[in-house]
């Protein structure tokens, strides 16, 4: 079974854990502290919709990691936030 990566929160200012670069917008997972670009371009795997293929942008998965922080408030559930890991 394929591993689940969750997103559960955001900050600003660290190091990627998957490229090692310094972040500005960082996306706090369940395996680790991610940029967004790595994030939704090579950690995980790509979401279909329908029969295409996608990826979320960078500023899609900032806007899921900052709503991850309070995700009640924001009507959003933990099935929008966990993503299959590449």
């Amino acid at each position: 079974m394929a591993q689940k990566i969750t997103i559960t929160g955001y900050y600003q200012g660290g190091e990627c854990c998957h490229c090692g670069r310094e972040l500005r917008h960082c996306v706090v997972t369940d395996s680790g502290v991610f940029g967004a670009r790595c994030f939704g371009q090579q950690v995980t795997e790509p979401l279909t919709y329908g029969s295409k293929k996608y990826r979320l942008s960078a500023d899609a998965v900032i806007s899921l990691a900052k709503m991850a922080r309070s995700p009640a408030r924001h009507g959003i559930g933990s099935h929008q936030l966990t993503f299959t890991a590449a």
